[in-house]
């Protein structure tokens, strides 16, 4: 792709950005017997109110029993979450007593946890929601170019491992270098599944073996100004691979500058780091593609 491509792609998003705010959708959505939330794999049951906001997200979990039960193994660098329950617990009540004069038993509640992990952090372990048959017209065929993008990164000597997996959430896992993208199936179009794709191989070229962009690399708080700096290097790749593999369909565009006007409020709207994500999202894009140039000056 020449130069000037990825220029154009730039000016277009700044000039879609200056027409106001766009409201950006996620694009993908569950399959399944509608599991809109977080339950137990093993009895099939959802977790609490309470459990449901402390996961944060829908899908099966296990505890690191259940895993090692079934054959899993957990994915390097993967975090486990906190489900809490309240255990009864018997006591001695020395300020009152039964009829023998005894010290009456009380039962006290005490709040308890332990760990599980969601089934797409996990290697080895089948699914157990059978997906949803989904309508002809909402049936999507992969892009040839797309996938050639795709297939030419993973051939090159470093790359992350790829995961695409029935998910409620896309990411790239910087400690065990691995991406995860959600199926084509839970798409209703197929440019913004490779938007998707591209954005988090995108974050992948940061990693120390490839274009080592170190402050988007480092840990950083959600929102924070590296976080975000380098959520707009990857929505700006996806956007310049997503134009490369001529997908560059208006409503996956939109939803980019929608992403992108999301992430450079925490900026404080500073514009000019459009233009400087973009420089690093251009050699992003480049890598991805095969085409190697000295890395950029990440300070």
């Amino acid at each position: 792709m020449a130069t000037n491509v990825y220029q154009m792609v730039t000016d277009r998003i700044i000039e879609e950005m200056q027409k106001g705010i766009i409201p950006w959708r996620k694009p993908w959505h569950l399959l399944g017997n509608a599991n809109e939330c977080a339950i137990s794999y093993t009895t099939r049951r959802p977790y609490s109110l309470l459990n449901q906001f402390l996961l944060g997200e829908a899908g099966e979990y296990l505890t690191f029993n259940q895993i090692k039960a079934h054959g899993g193994k957990i994915r390097k660098g993967e975090k486990s979450r906190m489900v809490v329950f309240y255990q009864q617990i018997v006591k001695e009540d020395e300020t009152k007593t039964d009829e023998n004069g005894d010290p009456k038993l009380v039962r006290i509640p005490v709040l308890r946890y332990y760990n599980v992990w969601n089934i797409n952090q996990v290697d080895g372990i089948e699914s157990k929601c059978k997906p949803v048959e989904q309508g002809a017209e909402s049936k999507l065929s992969p892009d040839e170019r797309a996938e050639e993008i795709v297939a030419g990164y993973m051939a090159q000597p470093s790359h992350p491992r790829l995961f695409i997996q029935r998910s409620d959430s896309a990411y790239y896992a910087p400690a065990g270098d691995y991406v995860v993208v959600p199926l084509m199936e839970q798409y209703n179009d197929v440019a913004e599944y490779y938007s998707t794709m591209f954005h988090e191989l995108g974050h992948s070229t940061g990693h120390s073996s490839r274009l080592d962009r170190k402050n988007g690399m480092k840990v950083a708080a959600f929102g924070s100004a590296d976080y975000s700096r380098e959520e707009l290097v990857a929505e700006m790749t996806a956007a310049m691979l997503v134009n490369e593999a001529g997908l560059d369909a208006e409503k996956a565009f939109r939803n980019s500058v929608a992403y992108l006007q999301n992430w450079l409020s925490a900026l404080k709207n500073d514009n000019k780091m459009i233009v400087w994500a973009a420089s690093r999202a251009e050699a992003a894009a480049k890598w991805i593609l095969g085409i190697k140039e000295e890395k950029k000056d990440n300070e």
